[in-house]
This record gives structure tokens, C-alpha cells and sequence, in this order.
């Protein structure tokens, strides 16, 4: 009975050694499962925080470009468009949880849609100027080529668009090549060839 009890009491008492021995093990693998966790955690909180610290500076800088794109709208629009007092806005709004940006144009005035409110040739003015402000500022190639593009235009405004594309073209480093038959536009350009057919399209150097 002696022997019977004690050997019962051996295997109890090595069951309890390995239950031991598991719980030292589990409980070496939660502190290992909760280091994890918290670097996991605190991983986390610093993307966050850097997050926020981007959005921030992606936003100041957003504005600081948009503002400088809408003054040189602005004073391109002025320039050209000369007997108008035009302003050119690039207002930011939250849609869906994404940065949007809406066109507007004030003329003395409320604010509206450039698109429906104005006529073609300032939509013309300002979309030119956006493109060479966007490939000036994104470095996206150096040539800007235009077709006719300001047709729309009035003719006593070319003169001061030839003047003001030329102005833009040497201060942003970007070259424009325009094809166009209003001869207005030449006595800004830098360069210009005269298009003839004889079988094929030549050019012949003007200025």
C-alpha cells in the first residue's frame, strides 16, 4: 500500500513539475507576446505622430504653393487681360476625406466658376499658366508646346500674353513652342519659323 501511494505520489508530483515547468513556459512566452506588443504599440504611436507631423507640413506647404500660383494667376490675368480687375483663387475643401482644390475668378465682385462665369479667353489665360507654373515647380521637362491655344483670345490682348509668355518662359526656364497663325504673338518670340508646303511641310527661319 506504502508502495503503491508513493508511487502515486511521484507521478503527482512530476505531473506538477511539468505544469510548473509549462506555466514558467507560458508565461515566458506572454511577457515575450506583450514585449512584442507594446514595441507593436508604440510602432504604431510614432507613425502616427509622424503622420500628423507630415499632414501638417504637406498642408502649410500645399497652401504656401497654392497661394503663390494664385498670385501669379492673378498677375498674369491682369497683365493680359488689362482692362479687368481679375482674381484668381485656389480654394482647398475636404470631399470624402480628400484635399480637393475648386477654381475661382472675382472680377470687382463675388467669386465664381471661371468655366461658366467667364468668358473663353481668361479660361485659356489661366489654364497656360498653370501648366507652366506646375512644370516649373515639378521640374516635368522644359517645353511647353502650344497649338493655337490661345485663340480664343481678343487681339488686344495678345500683345501683353506674347509679353507675359516670354517673361514667364526666361524667368521659369521653360522653352514654349507655339504654332499659331496670329502674327501678333511674334514680336515676342525669340525665335520664329514660317511653315510651307512643298511635298512636305518646311520651315523657313523669320527672326
Amino acid at each position: 500500500m506504502n508502495t503503491d501511494l508513493k508511487s502515486r505520489l511521484n507521478k503527482l508530483s512530476e505531473s506538477v513539475n511539468k505544469l510548473s515547468s509549462y506555466r514558467d513556459f507560458i508565461k515566458s512566452q506572454v511577457a515575450g507576446e506583450e514585449k512584442e506588443i507594446n514595441k507593436l504599440v508604440y510602432q504604431a504611436d510614432l507613425r502616427q505622430k509622424t503622420a500628423e507631423v507630415f499632414k501638417s507640413w504637406l498642408e502649410d506647404s500645399l497652401k504656401k504653393n497654392v497661394d503663390s500660383i494664385s498670385q501669379l494667376v492673378t498677375t498674369g490675368l491682369r497683365h493680359i487681360i488689362h482692362d479687368q480687375n481679375l482674381t484668381f483663387r485656389i480654394r482647398q475643401e475636404m470631399k470624402h476625406q480628400r484635399l480637393s482644390m475648386r477654381f475661382t475668378l472675382q472680377d470687382d465682385g463675388d467669386e465664381a466658376d471661371p468655366m461658366t462665369n467667364f468668358g473663353g479667353g481668361a479660361v485659356l489665360v489661366i489654364s497656360l499658366i498653370l501648366r507652366l507654373a506646375i512644370m516649373a515647380r515639378t521640374k516635368a521637362g522644359n517645353l511647353l508646346l502650344l497649338d493655337e491655344s490661345l485663340s480664343e483670345l481678343a487681339n488686344q490682348y495678345i500683345p501683353n500674353a506674347g509679353s507675359f509668355l516670354r517673361e514667364l518662359s526666361e524667368n521659369m526656364g521653360v522653352n514654349i513652342l507655339m504654332v499659331t497663325h496670329n502674327e501678333l504673338f511674334l514680336n515676342n518670340a525669340h525665335t520664329v519659323y514660317e511653315g510651307y508646303k512643298d511635298t512636305d511641310l518646311k520651315l523657313k527661319p523669320v527672326k
